[in-house]
């Protein structure tokens, strides 16, 4: 499949400008939600924010912020009487509507909004006018009215209810869709007429609240496209694109651009498990003139950075090799240093873990490993266990000493699918990729029975300095492959 992004796509400057103003701010209130976004109304609520419906529900002399959207006249009013601290955050566009409604009701002329009936931008314009309606209520008996619309409309629609209201009314008008949705939505027109429209589709990324979103799906099946929309990672998993041969990308002016780059990256075949051998360290430390343990400190950073990276990428799971059966063979210093620098590292990182929902795994001879390791290991099993995102942890471990292992556990014949159940971790996917760094090209025991059909990326740079774009050009390596596994 095809992909192919619709440009302009996301976030319009009014929204961004809103958001950029509410994330300097903790612990404040928030009148509706800022955008009708998902993931931007999570985030503010990380940061303490309290939505509410009513500015009666803002304590006297509290920060509301007012939401991109707008609010009516009668709304400011009370906030000020409140003695409310106001943060205002309305879409430049949408305040310039506001305006047009409250000079065309000056000059005594009903006011008809082309908009959702209940939508709160087009409550808080109403709001503005002594006598207004909501298209298709008219004004009878009226001659001459204003026209406003909704800014997130479908601009094809509001020119031709225009055309429509002027068969019978004289009119004044600012019946504009804002300039970014208008672009957005051309954007979308131009993709779906595109020669091979018959087996073309449009992917919408935002949340199925927002009416910018909607209305670019809208567009879309006006064109006889077939639409998906996904407001998170876990619907985009869910979809079936098996009939599609060319995907347009696009998102709705609410949607944060992260979230459209994770699902730029899934749709373009990144890789869901990640397995790294991570070599390197001592050969790093000896280069500087210092000793082995200094390298193992340093890969251990280099560790929290991927950690990271993987997320910002929506890798699912992570798989690192830290300490092979063989690795006992080492000097007794340097396996005790790393012994302690593995608890030191868990113990830290155990609130990264809980906030960002990482589930923290090992696989290994467990009766190997101290007992203040293994203790560190179990408590923080049991404390992310019901975590998605998955960060697997090989210590004291052997790709022949798990398939040993696993005879051992066996009982009864076996397949390949009922004999994976006595691995060490037999729920996690194989891996997708495995990454070795030092320049070093063999597998060294590591994930035998897992990595049948893994693709693998050999990279020259030493664990300590293994960047972010090293990792993208790993990923950007296996984008590139075939994987037929077998067949054709």
């Amino acid at each position: 499949m095809k992909i192919e992004v619709i440009e302009p796509h996301g976030l319009c400057a009014g929204v961004n400008s809103a958001i950029a103003k509410a994330l300097q701010l903790k612990n404040v209130y928030c009148l509706h939600e800022l955008v009708h976004n998902e993931i931007v109304v999570r985030e503010l609520k990380d940061l303490g924010f309290k939505f509410v419906e009513s500015v009666n529900e803002v304590p006297v002399g509290e920060t509301v912020v007012f939401s991109a959207h707008g609010v009516s006249p009668a709304i400011r009013k009370k906030a000020e009487e409140r003695k409310l601290k106001i943060v205002d955050t309305t879409c430049p566009f949408v305040d310039k509507v506001h305006r047009a409604a409250a000079k065309f009701s000056a000059q005594g002329l009903p006011l008809v909004i082309i908009g959702h009936k209940g939508h709160i931008e087009v409550e808080g314009i109403a709001a503005e006018a002594k006598e207004a309606y909501v298209y298709p209520d008219l004004p009878i008996g009226a001659k001459k009215i204003g026209v406003v619309s909704q800014t997130t409309m479908n601009s094809d629609e509001v020119k031709a209810i225009v055309k429509k209201l002027e068969r019978n009314y004289q009119i004044v008008k600012m019946a504009e869709v804002c300039k970014a949705t208008k672009l957005r939505q051309d954007a979308v027109r131009k993709f779906c007429r595109g020669a091979d429209r018959n087996s073309r589709a449009v992917l919408v990324l935002g949340s199925e609240g927002s009416s910018n979103v909607k209305r670019l799906c809208e567009v879309a099946e006006e064109e006889g496209v077939k639409v998906f929309r996904a407001g998170s990672v876990a619907e985009l998993y869910a979809m079936d694109f098996s009939s599609v041969e060319t995907l347009g990308l696009t998102s709705g002016a609410s949607t944060p651009e992260r979230f459209f780059d994770e699902a730029l990256s899934i749709l373009r075949n990144c890789p869901r498990h990640i397995a790294i051998i991570m070599d390197g360290n001592g050969r790093w430390a000896l280069a500087r003139g210092k000793k082995r343990g200094q390298g193992h400190i340093e890969g251990a950073k280099t560790l929290s950075k991927v950690l990271k990276w993987c997320k910002d990428r929506s890798i699912k799971y992570l798989t690192v090799y830290a300490f092979s059966t063989e690795n006992w063979k080492r000097p007794k210093e340097e396996v005790d240093g790393l012994m302690g620098l593995f608890v030191k590292m868990l113990k830290s990182k155990t609130l990264d873990f809980m906030k960002n929902k990482v589930r923290f795994r090992m696989i290994g001879r467990r009766g190997d490993l101290p007992r203040n390791l293994l203790s560190e290991i179990t408590r923080l099993e049991e404390k992310t266990k019901d975590f998605d995102r998955e960060f697997i942890v090989a210590i004291s471990y052997g790709g022949r000493a798990e398939i040993i292992d696993a005879v051992n556990r066996v009982k009864g014949p076996v397949t390949e699918e009922t004999f994976r159940n006595y691995l060490y971790a037999p729920d996690v996917p194989d891996p997708d990729l495995v990454i070795r760094t030092s320049g070093e090209v063999r597998t060294s025991n590591f994930l035998l029975w897992q990595t049948a059909y893994s693709e693998f990326y050999f990279s020259d740079v030493l664990w300590p300095d293994f960047s972010e774009a090293e990792l993208d050009r790993a990923i950007s390596s296996y984008a590139m492959r075939n994987r037929r596994k077998g067949g054709v």
